[in-house]
Order: C-alpha cells, then structure tokens, then sequence
C-alpha cells in the first residue's frame, strides 16, 4: 500500500470520527414521554396535599423542572420541586444562624431516580441543615424539623422516600460575596444581575425578617431571591434530576450583619453535586462560574 493511501484511509477514518463526534454533540435530546411522569406526579400531589392541609404550613412555589427544561429545549428526567414553609420554625433556625435562609423555606423534591427508574421524593434532613449552618444541639428543633417533614410525607410509601447518603458538605459549599453597599442598593444590584439574562426566570422572593416578626422574632434585613434558568438548568441536571432539590432553582440570599454590613450568599453548585454524588458536568461548571463572576460584577463600587 502506497504512503498516499494510507493517508488517504487515516484521512477518511479521522473525519469519520470527528463527524461522530459532531453528531453526538448537536443530537436532540430525546423528549419524555409522558407516562414517565404518571408516578412522580402522584407523589408531588400528595406533598401539595399535605401541605395545604396543616394550617401551620404555607406553599411559596413549586417549580417542574422537567417541564421547564423541555420547553426550553432541554429535556430532562421527571424532577418536579415543592418549597414550601413552616415560618415559625424557620424564624426559630434564623434567630439562630441567617444564613441557614439559604436552606429555607424547607424544600422537597418528586422525581425519577435514576438508579430504579421509579418515582421518588428527597428532601434535606434536618442533621444537613445544622452541620452545614453550625447549629447547635437543640432537641426542640429538631423535633420540630422532623415532624413538619412527618406530616409532610404522610401517604409516602416508605419505599419511595430517599435520603442523600451524605450530610457532609465541603466547607459549607457556599459563597458569601461582601457587598460596598446597602441593603436595597445591593438588591437593585442583583436583581438587574438576575434579569440580564435572557434566559432567567425569576421564582419570587423570601422577606424572612418580615415573616419571623410576624412569629415575635426580630431579624436583620434577611431576603431570599429565587430564580433560575430552565434551559441551562435541564442541560445540568439531565443525568442528575436530585439537584433539582438544591441546586436549581438557584437560591440568593441577602443579608446584613449586626454591624450593618451587607453581604449575598448563595451555593456553590460543585459542592451541593459532590455532596449528592452525581456529576458536576460541564454545564453546572458554566453555570457556576456565571453566578459568582455575574454577581462579583454586579457589586463593583
């Protein structure tokens, strides 16, 4: 064989691959078919249920994010979030640590593990929320923690409810941005940040120092802004429906310290995949690094 057709052979076996390469790349993910939700849309209306039969307990939002995603042009595995609330307790969390906000209102989500191909819920323990949030030993807390989510997941069977098989995080997993400003010039800030993006929506907002006043618990100005974006997001958690529970929507907290200081806290995702087990892929990288180089811009003097 001549030295012009073996590079005429690897000439055709490398385009050959590069064009499988392209193909796999620009493929359009395959669309979910509907039976797949049957199973976890029972169980997230039996959560709705739940809630909105104790008085004691409030609904905020529920964000389908397969739905979502599939609008957007990103499907995704069934992964459908209930944040919901339970103000007193959380006043009494807040009063101790502020920035546990960033894990409240309480949180849990229905989806399609991906281990079983069944229907599932997950939710945070409340051993999670106080390592991570530096809370100290407190057995009215935690009782009060694991009877909301009791009451919650009444008509769960037991079989269908996960726990993550970590409540560690790494350093906390959080980023806490300084701000130069105030507080509301620092929430104009962000917002415009947020609302930039073509692709963002904007999930409603948490005032936590006015809901724990309502409950006789002062706090400093503490507000919650929820937000997220369907398309990158369902690209994200494509092979990780449980960072639906966490990661997205995403969660920016605001607050101010007792010598007025203000700062944004928000997750740093890579953490909350690590801490879950699933991948940290190329998507959540990008959307990662865009939250803190967007939000570090956002708070230049």
């Amino acid at each position: 064989m001549t030295n012009q057709s073996l590079f005429n052979l690897t000439f055709i076996a490398l385009a050959a691959s590069v064009a499988g390469i392209l193909l796999i790349a620009f493929r359009k993910p395959k669309s979910i078919v509907a039976s797949r939700y049957v199973e976890p849309d029972r169980l997230f209306q039996v959560l709705v249920a739940n809630v909105r039969g104790h008085t004691e307990f409030e609904v905020i939002v529920d964000i389908d994010h397969s739905r979502l995603g599939a609008q957007a042009g990103s499907p995704m595995p069934p992964s459908h979030v209930l944040i919901w609330s339970d103000p007193r307790l959380e006043a009494d969390i807040l009063s101790i640590n502020p920035v546990a906000a960033v894990d409240l209102p309480m949180r849990i989500l229905a989806y399609e593990d991906q281990a079983t191909g069944r229907a599932a819920v997950i939710y945070n323990s409340y051993e999670f929320v106080a390592r991570r949030h530096s809370l100290p030993e407190d057995s009215l807390l935690r009782e009060g923690y694991e009877s909301a989510v009791s009451k919650l997941t009444q008509g769960i069977p037991d079989v269908a409810i996960m726990m993550f098989d970590s409540d560690d995080m790494p350093d906390t997993g959080l980023v806490t941005l300084k701000s130069p400003h105030d507080f509301e010039t620092t929430k104009k800030r962000i917002q415009s940040a947020i609302h930039a993006r073509s692709d963002t929506v904007d999930f409603g907002e948490v005032d936590f120092a006015a809901r724990s006043k309502a409950h006789g618990i002062e706090l400093r100005s503490l507000q919650l802004i929820l937000f997220g974006g369907p398309g990158p997001g369902g690209k994200a958690m494509a092979s990780a429906p449980t960072l639906g529970l966490d990661a997205f929507c995403q969660k920016l907290l605001i607050w101010q310290d007792k010598d007025g200081t203000v700062y944004v806290t928000f997750n740093n995702l890579l953490a909350l995949a690590e801490r879950q087990g699933v991948s940290g892929g190329l998507p959540l990288r990008v959307i990662n690094r865009r939250l803190k180089e967007g939000f570090s811009r956002a708070l230049e003097p």
